[in-house]
């Protein structure tokens, strides 16, 4: 007989063919696909891998039967159809569940020992087992040609034998993911029962209810209401802090859940509306059309039950009385209407009792006061009484301390050393400044030209006058030649008087443009800016800011400050005008006391101060003046303060600093004389209440 041959070709595509399945058969047993989508996918698979006519997958269900999952072309064996008898058949997969190995069973082949069972089908049968954790769990059935060769068959039992290894393995990968499942939700259960627990407000508590119950149940909206001295109310919605109450989706909703917990039964709707009570029927169409809710699953709150005494409870049956209702929505389609109503039962469960006891707590009667009389007593004993008396003895201590105990009040305030003769000097015309001659610190003397202005209108004006004035010069010689060349007759003398009245206006016109360049020469002389006394330039940048700048009447130029050696030195010093008070009310007793003699009266509120430049020590000074008005600076309301001091002081200063700077920058404090402690720690906050409280609300005061 000749040989058969093989076409190379064909055998590499079918060996790469056959590669390509298996890889993807690891791939889908190490994947988290769904169990009905793998034993699709793995049982077409197997089949084309080992090109057998068809095949099936057993799993073994609770009792220890095995159930069909899947099958492909099973039919052609008559099992399914009754052409075959099935009962040596499932004899057959019995014994096989008790083999650890795979197995080829021909046609008609009986297992030893057990006559009935065998195979009834005209197909080989590779029935190999599923093992997890060496626990059979299921069997993978294989319908072979039965011509097929012998090496043939072992070589596929073998690969089948593999092909079960990677079904055990997604079994096994499964069965640990679902007891990870199972554990997340036992400690989402755990954590969800420890915190509806962990309040009786009943806010708190029914907001805890429906946010975390809402990831144990997996919808897409939780709600609780409850029914509270006869009324039902929806009191939390998931993701939601407030209930609109006067919504249309929360009216609806409160109606559904009337009805539901009227009617004492679990609502669960899938799209269907069939078999539902009248009246629970038309809340329920209303309340869907307005949430577009797909699946909607009402699980009733039930009271707790009550002790019965031991002698009462054979005979009695306890009665479950709805209190309210728990309420999850689903939008979509991601979970199935049965695990979503079993979920909710469980949440249900543990939630209806902290409901109820929260529900039970907010009845009581002026619970806000009985708990503000109740909570303090309870630390009134052993070593806390000691504590809080010892805490009250400090605080009565301190207030006798704020009360009785005094200190000296001052007043601060900044400002600048200044010479207390000092002039300002303002442009006398507007102009523009020409001509700067001297800088800051500059040493002057009376008269020295300090800078120059030009205004060229004040020139135009003068020239115009000076060209007037030439012309009725010029008019009053020629009047004057004619009125000499006149003679004595008649119509002469009529010229002559027009001469003469001529000569008249023209003597009038030069006389009047004389004077008026008299007084623009005046004003053009005062925008050459004199010295009005001896002394130091005190203005910053003087030819920077001043050069070339455009001026108006009464624009500030310079400061002059005097330096001579009997020239005097004060502090004008800026205080808030928030704290003159103290200031003023020290001022006015001290001007009493002058009044009635008991003061000299030099006396004079006392002063102390520092300067940036040597801040480490404290010069004595004297209260000269306080400003009658207050002015802006800064945005901020200030009254000018002067501040003194006698010639040892300024002595003393002088060893240390070598010269007074005008300008230089001080901080100044007024001694306002004793005071209570309380008001010098407290004095801007009962500034602080008056303004903003008892301002406001004058009925207070």
């Amino acid at each position: 007989m000749p040989q058969e041959t093989v076409d190379a070709d064909l055998l590499e595509q079918t060996k790469t063919q056959i590669r390509k399945l298996v890889a993807e058969i690891a791939d889908l047993a190490e994947s988290d696909v769904q169990p009905a989508e793998f034993y699709v996918e793995f049982l077409n698979r197997a089949v084309a891998a080992v090109a057998a006519s068809g095949g099936a997958f057993w799993l073994l269900d609770g009792r220890g039967g095995l159930r069909l999952q899947y099958q492909v072309e099973f039919a052609q064996t008559g099992l399914m159809d009754g052409r075959v008898a099935t009962p040596p058949h499932d004899a057959l997969l019995g014994c096989m569940i008790q083999a650890s190995q795979a197995q080829i069973i021909p046609p008609g082949a009986v297992i030893e020992g057990v006559p009935q069972a065998y195979n009834p089908t005209g197909f080989a049968l590779i029935i190999a087992p599923l093992i997890v954790d060496k626990q059979v769990v299921g069997l993978l059935e294989i319908l072979l040609d039965p011509n097929r060769q012998a090496a043939q068959r072992k070589s596929t039992l073998r690969f089948v034998g593999d092909l079960c290894d990677l079904a055990g393995n997604y079994l096994k990968n499964r069965q640990m993911r679902q007891m990870m499942s199972q554990q997340r939700l036992w400690n989402q259960l755990e954590g969800f029962t420890h915190h509806v627990h962990g309040s009786l407000d009943l806010k708190e508590t029914a907001y805890a209810v429906v946010n975390d119950g809402k990831r144990l149940v997996g919808c897409d909206r939780l709600s609780v209401a409850l029914k509270i001295s006869g009324r039902t109310m929806v009191e939390a919605v998931s993701g939601q802090e407030v209930v609109e109450q006067r919504s249309n989706l929360v009216r609806d909703l409160t109606k559904l859940c009337k009805v539901v917990i009227r009617s004492g039964e679990d609502l669960v709707y899938t799209g269907n509306t069939d078999g539902f009570a009248p009246d629970i029927r038309d809340a329920l169409e209303l309340y869907v059309d307005e949430s577009g809710s797909k699946v909607v699953v009402i699980t009733l709150l039930h009271k707790p039950d009550e002790e019965i005494p031991g002698d009462e409870k054979e005979g009695v049956a306890k009665e479950k009385v709805p209190y309210g209702a728990l309420v999850a929505e689903q939008i979509g389609d991601e979970v199935a209407p049965t695990d979503m109503h079993a979920r909710t039962e469980v949440v249900a469960r543990h939630a209806s009792t902290a409901l109820w006891n929260a529900t039970e707590h907010h009845k009581i009667f002026l619970k806000p006061v009985l708990k503000a009389i109740g909570s303090p007593w309870r630390i009134f004993r052993g070593r806390t009484l000691a504590k809080i008396v010892a805490a009250v003895a400090g605080v009565l201590l301190l207030i006798g301390a704020l009360y009785f105990v005094p200190c000296t009040l001052t007043i601060e305030g900044r400002g600048s050393l200044l010479p207390e003769e000092r002039r300002t000097l303002y442009a006398p015309l507007q102009g523009r400044v020409s001509e700067v001659l001297v800088e800051h610190g500059d040493i002057v003397k009376k008269g020295d030209v300090l800078c120059r202005l030009e205004s060229k209108e004040l020139e135009k004006e003068l020239k115009k006058l000076i060209g007037d004035r030439d012309k009725a010069r010029s008019q009053q010689l020629i009047a004057e030649a004619q009125e000499q060349r006149s003679t004595s007759s008649q119509a002469e003398q009529d010229a002559k008087f027009q001469i003469q009245s001529q000569l008249v206006e023209a003597m009038i016109t030069s006389k009047t443009a004389s004077q008026q360049i008299d007084i623009i020469q005046d004003q053009i002389d005062s925008l050459t800016i004199r010295a009005p006394q001896d002394g130091i330039i005190t203005t910053w940048e003087v030819k920077k800011n001043l050069m070339g700048r455009p001026v108006d009447h009464g624009t500030e130029l310079l400061q002059i400050a005097a330096i001579g050696g009997d020239s005097d030195w004060v502090l004008e010093v800026d205080v808030p005008d928030d704290d003159m008070a103290p200031i003023r009310s020290a001022s006015s007793k001290l001007q009493k006391e002058i009044a009635a003699g008991t003061r000299p009266p030099s006396s004079a509120l006392k002063a102390y101060f520092i300067t940036a430049t040597d801040p480490d020590h404290k010069y004595e000074g004297y209260v000269r003046r306080i400003a009658a008005k207050a002015d802006t600076v800064e945005q901020k309301h200030v009254v000018k303060v002067t501040v003194g001091f006698d010639e040892g002081v300024r002595r003393e200063f002088l060893s240390r600093n070598q010269e007074l700077k005008p300008g230089s920058e001080v901080r100044a404090r007024v001694d306002c004389g004793k005071t209570k402690l309380s008001y010098y720690l407290l004095r801007k906050v009962v500034q602080v209440w008056y303004e903003s409280v008892m301002f406001r609300w004058p009925f207070l005061r």
